[in-house]
């Protein structure tokens, strides 16, 4: 009996050899910072084998409170925003595994000066715009990736939309778009296109619009409107209703274009296309739009002059940005108007600069001259930049069938430039 007894013991006391060992949770490794900007930046780490999750946290260097930046996520990546600028910070990551959770691995990184991305543009930032819209001053992007369907679902109005299509042609160093053409069919069968949106409640003080345009070489000399419009109604409407030919409006509409106007350089020149509060008349007492590089002429009714001013690049993509500061208050002549074709500036006019004078519905710089009072563009605080408004309208029943393309569509607050491979 002793010993039966004494072999239960020793049973008992060997271990079990299929229990298994507890495995270690270790905490991350290959932190990296990437895509710092002013605002924002993303951060990674590498896969930890046994991980379910992994918790993030960030804060500004000499604070000693952490937030979370996200918490029991599966990805390897997270993207920060809401940061200030010229600014240290430390950020960490521990892995959450069956067993427990590690410890913290930690990394450190410091966002760029507000005035270097200023300078240099919101898009210098984010190279292939990739995540631009991310950016705390920008306000709609448009990069037509996300289908037709999804497309045409953001837009109030459409034209023709049976002659668009979306292309793989983009613009050098564009990532994750396509473009977006529109058609037009000879003899004037269909004059084209639009994609119409209208903003509610609409934008204040200061909007920049950039995106790309190609023009074939087919459109030469049929040109008519052919770029991408924006500006306000009062009150908001989600359709265009331009008014063309009609004169002041200044509590009612503001309509902005950088465009080919000037037909009879070769090739054609582009220029602002402008409706506001007090714009200028032509020679017949109408009001279409009026232009203000003018370089493409010496002066009213004269041949193009040989000078520095932007002309179309066939076949090839144009960056094109144009700036607003609405004058505020509505009475005063403080609104800005600023043009760039492919990264240059091509004008820029505001109270006090530059100086030159009207001839008809046309301003000429010139040194000599006074100084440009400034726009009042609107008599209504309710005339604010409230809509956008792709536009191909290519009618003459004379032109042969053509098209036009766009792209990368960036509004924003601040300067965006072009995109940065």
């Amino acid at each position: 009996m002793a010993f039966l007894l004494g072999v239960v013991l020793l049973a008992c006391a060997r271990p079990k050899e299929d229990s298994p060992s507890p495995q270690i949770c270790n905490a991350p490794s290959g932190l990296s910072s990437s895509s710092i900007t002013a605002s924002g930046a993303v951060v990674s780490w590498s896969s930890v084998s046994n991980a379910i999750s992994y918790d993030i946290q960030y804060k500004v260097s000499s604070s000693n409170t952490w937030t979370d930046a996200v918490k029991e996520t599966s990805s390897l990546s997270v993207n920060l925003s809401g940061l200030l600028a010229s600014t240290s910070y430390n950020w960490r990551v521990k892995s959450n595994c069956a067993s427990g959770a590690s410890s913290f691995s930690s990394e450190e990184f410091t966002t760029i000066p507000r005035a270097i991305i200023d300078e240099n543009g919101i898009a210098s930032q984010y190279p292939g715009d990739e995540n631009i819209g991310n950016d705390p001053d920008v306000l709609y992007v448009e990069q037509f990736n996300d289908g037709m369907e999804n497309i045409l679902s953001r837009y109030d109005d459409k034209l023709n939309v049976e002659g668009m299509s979306l292309e793989s042609d983009v613009p050098a160093g564009s990532t994750n778009a396509k473009s977006i053409k529109m058609t037009s069919i000879t003899g004037g069968v269909t004059g084209g296109g639009h994609l119409y949106k209208e903003f509610k409640p609409g934008f204040e003080d200061v909007v920049y619009v950039r995106y790309y345009v190609k023009y074939p070489s087919s459109s030469k000399n049929y040109f008519h409107h052919e770029s991408v419009w924006f500006g306000g109604y009062n009150p908001s409407i989600p359709w265009p209703y331009p008014r063309a030919g009609t004169c002041g409006l200044s509590d009612e509409r503001l309509s902005i274009c950088c465009e080919p106007i000037w037909q009879n350089t070769d090739p054609p020149g582009m220029d602002s296309y402008i409706y506001w509060g007090d714009m200028k008349m032509d020679a017949g007492g109408k009001c279409w739009g009026n232009v203000m590089i003018t370089e493409g002429a010496r002066a009213f009714g004269q041949p193009a002059a040989t000078g520095q001013y932007p002309v179309v690049k066939f076949d090839e993509w144009m960056c094109v940005e144009v700036m607003v500061k609405l004058n505020n208050p509505v009475n005063e002549y403080n609104g800005e108007l600023a043009i760039w074709v492919d990264g240059v500036k091509a004008g820029h006019w505001g109270p006090g600069f530059p100086n030159g004078s009207w001839n008809r519905d046309k301003w000429y710089n010139n040194p000599v001259d006074p100084p440009f009072q400034g726009f009042r563009w609107r008599t209504n605080d309710k005339v604010n930049i409230n809509w956008l408004w792709f536009e191909y309208y290519h009618e003459n029943p004379a032109a042969p069938s053509s098209h036009i393309k766009f792209a990368n569509l960036v509004m924003a607050k601040k300067y965006i430039g072009p995109i940065k491979p």
